[in-house]
């Protein structure tokens, strides 16, 4: 396991106390917040700077933006230290002056100077301003009245690396009201991110009020149930509603440019239209009656791309939208556009005619359509002196270069949307949607780790491209987020990885530095009533191979260090199990269980059950290459005792795409053998097929090992079920080996049941076992 933990660093937000001539405590907070300050240089051999009631926060008088910063700063230090500090234009010594310095180059930074009399906080601009006194919030100890809160005596120069740092939240398929949408708000402010992308139509529901089609939101706002869990036939009978009126829409932006947050909202088009076409059913290519779905996914039902009804339709909605919000992005989706209907609509293909599109290798003339209404959309858009943004898919039929693309569906879009010169967000499912079913089940350390260590430029794009990529953004979906608990659960921390993601320079950053900041940022969660993931308090428990015997090292961490208690028989461990004082081994099956302890208060149990057969923690030789996402610790993660889970992203398993699992074995002695075994993971729907077949080769020596036993497997069958574990396994007679080669054949592609036939297919493999 990538080792995540300071050792001989400081650990956590520590804040130090003083005793005052008047005997009073003092605790004095740190610099080093979330997201770290690109530089910070405090002076320890400097009293600090002590917050107090007779503390003033001035601002230049008649700036607005500034009052109101100063009144947000004020908020922070009342709930943080229980003090109730002064604002005015003016003071003496003891106080927390605000200004705008014009030398400071980037529009969004601010440099800060603490000194035992005072503290002089400047910004390029209002927004500079306004990060700073964030920084200044995250770097009070929380006393909450218990001891005088100060600041230490030093200076930070910061400014983010990206313009655009954004988060989106669907309120679609789930309907929020507006203070909790302000709540989130708050969040994103805590964080620096300074876009809010507001997703306000989709299937499921229309959440906006739009004057001129009132039966948007009279009809498209209602769905009367939802299913109960994914791929599941059963439906809840609980009705979904609610929409937003414009005022209160209008309402939201404002509070948000309080924060300097702007807010982007989408309407998503052509496709994800059904609560549209069922208020309007003769916006579609057949005209209804349409239905607002209960479940989730692509449909083929969509906006009649033909219909020049249907483009003004649009165009009206997008300039009521422009009206309430002034961002200057506006987003209309794009994404997930089947073109089934388009196929047989004959307005479609008479549109098709009429603009002479052609298919071409690259782009199908209904991928054209889409793109022809794209590009009328973004007129309407482009004349309103705004920017268009799309989900990358819009890619797929050629846009214009001044549309700018949010890449979601993984890496190769945002590499591809570079290179064709469009500015890029870079928002890839696989490391930035909180939301997403698969990959939301990684816990604790290592779902914080993939989105700290994700890299948005990326490595393959020129110096000139890489400055197409103007930000990143975390994205939760909220089919199957009903409720803020669940929503901030998704949210958080992930979403300060995030925050140092989008703002600190990749230089600065280091995830063993990140997670000692950590702690004071799940206190100030809990301080505001935020929800966060417990999951960061367990213990994370790694075995690896000591390279003897077959025997594991057995290793315990914490992202902060707390005491570990554990058991190796299956037990609860209590604070009177085994104190984990450093890596240990085992040589056989064990159920080690392990709790935190902090404060006399025990986090979840982190259980691992290695069972042990011949391969198990003996040196192997992977000789086939795995996808690099999928790859993980290597060879070694197939003879760690450890089964899979049901989640193939999760790092239980290995992935290999388009060619045979081969790896050899050397079980270190001469052994007799009779059996071998591979477990595979199947989600046929995600292209994972089983094993169409098994070889076994053994050998006493280095040489060529000779095959002793072989098998074929058959392919599977359509309606095969998704997230499947399958044990394949083979005899033969006893044979003495040292070295044992498997070779798992690969289905050598997708049969022809399958949607994506002819394709090569993925093998996920979380363990072998030689018997």
């Amino acid at each position: 396991m990538e080792k995540y933990y300071l050792k001989n660093m400081l650990l956590g937000f520590v804040a130090v106390s003083l005793l005052s001539c008047a005997g009073k405590r003092t605790e004095v907070g740190d610099f080093h917040v979330i997201p770290l300050p690109q530089e910070v240089d405090e002076n320890p051999g400097s009293p600090p700077f002590i917050i107090s009631s007779s503390t003033t926060i001035c601002y230049p008088e008649g700036n607005e933006k500034m009052e109101r910063t100063a009144h947000f700063l004020a908020s922070y230090i009342k709930e943080v230290s229980g003090t109730n500090v002064n604002v005015a234009t003016s003071a003496g010594k003891d106080r927390i002056l605000l200004e705008l310095d014009s030398t400071i180059t980037n529009k969004e930074g601010y440099e800060l100077a603490v000194t035992p009399e005072q503290v002089i906080l400047k910004g390029a601009t209002e927004a500079g301003v306004f990060y700073g006194i964030q920084t200044i919030h995250k770097a009070l100890p929380l006393t909450k009245g218990s001891a005088a809160a100060a600041l230490p005596s030093g200076t930070v120069r910061d400014y983010p690396r990206f313009g655009y740092r954004g988060f989106m939240v669907d309120v679609c398929r789930h309907f929020f009201p507006v203070d909790y949408v302000k709540e989130i708000i708050d969040m994103l402010a805590l964080h620096n991110i300074n876009y809010f992308h507001w997703h306000l139509s989709d299937d499921q529901g229309w959440r906006i009020e739009i004057k001129k089609y009132p039966r948007l939101t009279e009809i498209g706002s209602y769905r009367k149930e939802t299913i109960v869990s994914p791929g599941a036939k059963e439906y809840d009978g609980i009705p979904v509603s609610g929409y937003y009126t414009q005022e209160e829409a209008e309402e939201i932006v404002r509070y948000a440019a309080d924060r300097f947050i702007t807010v982007i909202p989408e309407i998503d088009m052509p496709g994800h239209m059904l609560a549209a076409l069922a208020s309007y059913p003769e916006l579609g290519c057949t005209g209804g009656p349409y239905e607002i779905p209960g479940r989730f996914g692509v449909f083929d039902n969509v906006l009649c791309g033909g219909n020049e009804r249907t483009l003004q339709f649009a165009k009206d909605v997008l300039e009521e939208i422009m009206d309430i919000f002034p961002s200057e992005y506006i987003h209309i989706g794009g994404d997930e556009c089947p073109k089934v209907k388009w196929r047989a609509c004959p307005k479609c293909q008479a549109k098709i005619r009429e603009l002479g599109l052609r298919a071409t290798h690259e782009h199908t003339s209904e991928n054209q359509l889409q793109a022809y209404f794209m590009g009328e959309v973004e007129k309407t858009i482009n004349a309103r002196g705004r920017k268009m943004l799309g989900w990358d898919e819009i890619l797929e039929g050629n846009p214009t270069k001044t549309s700018i693309v949010m890449a979601w569906t993984g890496v190769k879009g945002g590499v591809k949307a570079a290179q064709l010169q469009h500015q890029t967000i870079v928002c890839p499912i696989s490391h930035l949607y909180f939301s997403n079913p698969g990959y939301n089940r990684l816990k604790g350390v290592t779902s914080i780790a993939r989105v700290y260590n994700f890299e948005p430029v990326f490595d393959v794009l020129n110096d000139d491209e890489k400055k197409n990529i103007m930000g990143t953004q975390g994205c939760i979906w909220t089919e199957w987020t009903k409720d803020s608990v669940k929503m901030e659960w998704q949210m958080m921390p992930r979403i300060s990885a995030l925050s140092e993601l989008q703002w600190t320079e990749p230089e600065k950053k280091n995830l063993d530095n990140f997670l000692g900041r950590l702690r004071h940022q799940l206190d100030l969660y809990t301080l505001k009533g935020y929800h966060y993931k417990q999951d960061i308090e367990d213990v994370v428990i790694d075995l690896n191979p000591t390279g003897q015997d077959g025997h594991a090292s057995v290793s315990m961490v914490t992202f902060d260090n707390a005491e570990i208690r554990y058991t190796l028989d299956g037990t609860e461990p209590d604070a009177s199990s085994h104190l984990y004082e450093g890596p240990f081994e085992i040589g056989s099956d064990a159920v080690i269980r392990a709790v935190a302890v902090r404060n006399g208060k025990k986090s979840g149990i982190a259980e691992e059950k290695p069972q042990y057969n011949l391969a198990t923690m003996r040196p192997v030789e992977l000789h086939s290459l795995p996808e690099e996402r999928f790859t993980y610790k290597g060879g070694s993660l197939l003879v760690d005792g450890l089964f899979g889970d049901d989640n193939y992203r999760s790092g239980r398993y290995i992935g290999i795409y388009g060619q045979d699992l081969d790896i050899t074995v050397d079980l270190q002695e001469e052994r007799e053998i009779s059996s071998v075994f591979v477990n595979t993971y199947l989600v046929p729907g995600d292209y994972i097929f089983g094993l169409a077949g098994l070889e076994v080769y053994a050998s006493c020596s280095e040489e060529t090992p000779q095959r002793i036993a072989s098998k074929a497997i058959p392919v599977l069958e359509k309606g095969t079920k998704n997230n499947i574990p399958r044990k394949e396994e083979i005899s033969f007679n006893r044979t003495k080996a040292r070295y044992v080669r498997i070779v798992g054949k690969i289905t050598p592609q997708l049969p022809s049941w399958h949607p994506g036939a002819g394709a090569k297919t993925f093998l996920f493999v979380d363990e072998i076992g030689i018997n």
